[in-house]
């Protein structure tokens, strides 16, 4: 699949340096979206590729495996024909091309858990957090679906042996391509990892236990000592190598930038990290020098303090968050949402009885137990079980509160969503799900206080409103000037 360009380049022909990022996970994306927001020029750069990239990100393994020709082919010589759906025309496409096409799949889009090649008379199940492959009682294969996905898109697939272990695990891209294999040992260990082109040709191949990576490409063969070497070698062929570096690990990315050459201006290191015990060991070495990094951003404010209480250096260390792209505005209803998979649910009951004002709007991915359905004859509930995602998107639009009461895991990531669409957020100590997104005084121990708190927003705009306040302090909201000083700063 074609990419257009991701590196953005200034007018002049330069770049505000490189986002270098170990893997693309929820935190990573912020960073980067943050980075977009505010008008960076330079490419942003993934060494641990998922295969669900945005176009505008480049990935290290990609730059080392791409074939650019948009094609799907499979090494089976039995054809069949099948009508074109623009023209009417026949064209020869394979036993497994034609059978995927009747499956719904389309090269180029993400596969469904029904799309994935399996003998025939094997049979997939699936449910909304994996899916399975039997051939009749013996389980053959496990998917996983990709986190961001609402549709149960695969990443992974799972193979097993004879004697239950894994043995290997075969990764999906965003274009439904099979980019890339793990191989595992008869221990059930992970030893080596495969990376293909887009005419399934094994491009690299990577040793997890020793590290040794070897890359074909040009009818040539290289080798390199490890993922750092790899790295490296990439942002020098494209071009940015004495840029500044900003970053987020302390390990991969760090070693990169501490490789590479630079300029007068020192690296930046974006700390994601939740709050430890301790300074690690590669920060402290940044903080005693000599070291290429300049300063340390932590983008978690208890993260940060927890440093600043070990004795972590605030010459260099001070606390940034993200640029945060909210949707909308507060409109300051009374109505407030809970998003669940489980019917426990804390004190929903005395909430609901003692906030009549109150329009509790509850809804879940799966069907509800008989415990949940019976809050349907209170006037102020709303249900809505198997929840459509066009009504998913009402209920964040209209709801201005969220209540995040609910056991069990998070959905649909609806903590951030709701932070986004700028609803007031408050929930009990004991089941917060992504504490960063709620202001202290919003996170209750009893019933009692969240009631007369609720009661308080919904009748004095004011105190709605800094509520709304505190709680974009806490999750480190910044602005877009805030991030662009730091692309400028020496």
């Amino acid at each position: 699949m074609e990419r257009r360009d991701p590196i953005k380049n200034k007018s002049d022909g330069s770049v505000d340096g490189v986002l270098l990022l170990d893997s693309f996970d929820e935190q990573a994306q912020m960073l980067a979206q943050s980075f977009q927001a505010a008008g960076f020029c330079g490419p942003v750069v993934v060494i641990h590729d998922d295969g669900f990239l945005p176009d505008e990100v480049m990935s290290v393994r990609e730059w080392f495996s791409k074939d650019r020709e948009n094609e799907f082919t499979f090494e089976h010589k039995e054809k069949v024909s099948e009508p074109s759906e623009k023209t009417g025309a026949y064209h020869t496409m394979s036993e497994e091309e034609y059978a995927l096409y009747h499956q719904g799949f389309k090269p180029g889009r993400p596969r469904f858990f029904d799309q994935i090649e399996v003998p025939d008379y094997w049979e997939i199940t699936s449910t909304l957090v994996n899916g399975e492959i039997h051939d009749l009682h013996n389980l053959r294969g496990r998917m996983y679906y990709h986190l961001s996905s609402e549709n149960r898109f695969v990443s992974d697939v799972d193979w097993f042996g004879p004697n239950g272990n894994v043995r290997f695990t075969d990764h999906y891209d965003n274009h439904g391509r099979l980019f890339s294999r793990t191989t595992f040992n008869i221990r059930g260990e992970r030893f080596c990892r495969t990376w293909f082109d887009e005419k399934n040709r094994e491009k690299i191949v990577e040793n997890l236990v020793t590290g040794d990576i070897i890359v074909t490409r040009d009818k040539k063969t290289e080798l390199y000592r490890n993922l750092t070497d790899l790295t490296v070698q990439m942002l020098r062929e494209i071009g940015v190598e004495g840029e500044r570096i900003f970053y987020n690990s302390l390990s991969t990315p760090l070693f990169v930038s501490e490789k590479l050459g630079s300029n007068s201006r020192k690296n930046v290191l974006f700390w994601q990290e939740g709050p430890r015990d301790d300074i690690p060991g590669n920060m402290q070495e940044i903080f005693n020098g000599p070291t290429k990094t300049g300063s340390i951003l932590v983008q978690n404010r208890e993260s940060y303090s927890r440093l600043i209480s070990l004795g972590a250096s605030g010459k260099i260390l001070r606390p940034f968050g993200f640029v945060y792209n909210f949707v909308r505005e507060n409109n300051h209803t009374k109505n407030a949402l809970i998003f669940t998979n489980s019917d426990q649910i804390e004190s929903l009951e005395p909430l609901v009885r003692a906030l009549p004002e109150i329009t509790f709007n509850i809804a879940a991915v799966t069907e509800m137990s008989g415990k949940l359905m019976a809050f349907g004859h209170f006037e102020n509930v709303r249900l809505y079980p198997t929840v459509r995602k066009n009504v998913t998107d009402e209920l964040f639009e209209k709801c201005d509160l969220y209540f995040d009461i609910n056991y069990g895991n998070e959905i649909l990531a609806s903590v951030r969503r709701a932070f986004l669409n700028n609803q007031l957020i408050m929930g009990f100590d004991k089941t917060l799900h992504r504490r960063r997104y709620l202001a202290p005084r919003e996170i209750f121990t009893d019933v009692d206080q969240m009631i007369a708190k609720v009661k308080r927003v919904v009748s004095d705009r004011s105190a709605f409103d800094r509520g709304l306040a505190e709680q974009k302090e806490n999750a480190l909201a910044e602005s877009v000037e805030s991030l662009r000083d730091i692309f400028y700063e020496e």
